[in-house]
């Protein structure tokens, strides 16, 4: 080998440890270095993943201990937080521990085996010095030759015992779970009982990145508790909810138009439908103006509009704790000459007595002609409470009515006649929470309203008149 040779091979080997270097100060740096290691498509850089090397950075500083990012799918999160960020953590601090959990294991042991390939390629090993040890075709639990770990996990799953400096939770919820009262609050209650009190001896760092699917979703339990760090970037840009560190500064521009530009997301959007494009896109449980019920098919009248003969009912959801939980709702609708009414809505969080007295209060209110149906619920309990009901409303067109089907199904008859037209609503204080509520149905953290509303309208439409009626007005 001549002299020119090992001045060319030294320099290589020089330039190769000034970018190690590099890299080890920052993780945008590292990100570009070790991309082909482990994808075989080229690296597509954009702005928001430069804010989000600098958040992740500034929490290995120690300056951040909760992070929570909400960003679209396919925007590189997954990589970027669960396999770039842990890997080049360890370039700085190999004894470092993660636990790392996705509603999926198979999601975070996918992560994890690529972790495990990046810290076997020659190029890790040989600028940083780190490797793994023990089992190397482990999937779910990587150790390195310094103590430092990685265990993949899912939501609900391992996590009792471990007590790790990082935890990295990666879509907690799947868009079929988050529609689940049980798994949402399962999810939730794994975060509260299990995870949140891990590592907390160790000074634990907690990193959640996921989709707005629902107002009761991780990520909005989180904001509610408060603490976290907030970034959030939706696919088209809303100058209302713009993010401090968002870039953009046009209605409607896109997020990473060299990867997303306009013709492919159309596509993605029309595949997605407005509530997978309210949620999983633009990081908002439900689309503006509303998702299965829109604000504009309320047309707001005085209350002498409504004729006074017209046929009226007041649906009740219940609930029975004083203060706090679910609310109990009546919502009083009237029906004349094929035109609906929403008239009247009395909700509050009270104990039994109190929605009993309440009850009570708006059936002298509205008079003996109106009607009175409340959604029973199922077993004993329920109906011994309805029992109850019937005698405390003697002299009363009270009735119990089952609660068939899901509530979306029980909700389709008045959604149809509000999009039809042939609903209107009394102005009054309660219409903005009454719309909030129907706008994010059924992804709201309550749907009280709802209930009540369709035990209150299918009431009225299952009558022959108000049915004929509205379907004449559908032409």
């Amino acid at each position: 080998m001549n002299s020119s040779e090992v001045e060319t091979d030294e320099d290589l080997v020089e330039l190769e440890n000034i970018e190690a270097e590099v890299a080890r100060r920052h993780l945008s740096s590292f990100v570009r270095i070790a991309w082909p290691i482990i994808e075989s498509v080229p690296l597509v850089w954009n702005w928001h993943l430069d804010v989000l090397c600098d958040e992740l950075e500034r929490m290995s500083r120690g300056e951040i201990d909760r992070l929570l990012i909400n960003v679209p799918p396919g925007t590189m999160k997954s990589l970027l937080v669960s396999v770039f960020w842990p890997a080049w953590e360890w370039t700085r601090d190999p004894k470092l521990k993660y636990l790392a959990a996705s509603y999926s294991a198979d999601l975070s042991t996918r992560d994890t085996m690529k972790v495990r390939d990046l810290l076997l390629s020659a190029w890790y090993r040989r600028v940083y010095g780190v490797t793994l040890r023990g089992d190397q075709s482990a999937k779910t639990w990587i150790i390195n030759d310094f103590g430092g770990w990685r265990i993949a996990t899912s939501t609900g799953g391992r996590g009792t015992g471990e007590h790790p400096d990082r935890i990295i939770i990666d879509d907690p919820h799947s868009a079929t779970q988050s529609r689940s009262e049980v798994e949402r609050k399962a999810a939730l209650d794994w975060y509260d009982q299990t995870i949140s009190s891990r590592g907390a001896t160790r000074g634990v760092k907690f990193v959640v990145i996921m989709q707005r699917l629902h107002q009761e979703d991780m990520a909005g339990h989180l904001l509610s508790l408060g603490g976290w760090r907030h970034r959030m970037f939706p696919m088209r840009f809303e100058l209302e909810r713009a993010d401090i560190r968002d870039e953009r500064n046009v209605a409607g521009e896109l997020l990473w138009p060299a990867l997303f530009p306009e013709e492919k997301l159309r596509v993605l959007e029309r595949d997605l439908g407005p509530y997978g494009v309210a949620s999983q896109m633009q990081q908002r449980p439900a689309p503006i103006g509303g998702g299965l019920f829109k604000r504009i098919w309320f047309p707001l009248i005085p209350a002498t509009d409504v004729p006074k003969t017209a046929l009226r009912c007041r649906g009740w959801d219940t609930a029975a704790t004083e203060g706090a939980g679910d609310y109990t709702t009546g919502v009083r609708i009237a029906w004349a000459e094929g035109i609906f009414y929403v008239e009247d809505v009395v909700r509050g969080q009270w104990g039994p007595d109190g929605v009993d007295r309440r009850m009570m209060y708006a059936a002298k209110m509205d008079g003996r002609g109106v009607r009175i149906r409340e959604e029973k619920e199922p077993g004993a309990a329920g109906k011994t409470v309805c029992i109850k009901r019937a005698r405390d409303l003697v002299g009363y067109d009270y009735r119990p009515v089952p609660t068939t089907g899901d509530k979306e199904v029980r909700a389709n008859t008045f959604r149809a006649q509000c999009e039809a037209g042939n609903v209107r609503m009394v102005q009054a204080p309660w219409n903005e929470t009454y719309l909030q509520e129907l706008e994010v149905f059924p992804n709201g953290t309550h749907d009280d309203q709802v209930d009540a509303s369709s035990a209150a309208f299918n009431d009225l439409a299952t009558g022959p008149r108000p049915l004929r009626v509205a379907r004449a007005r559908w032409g």
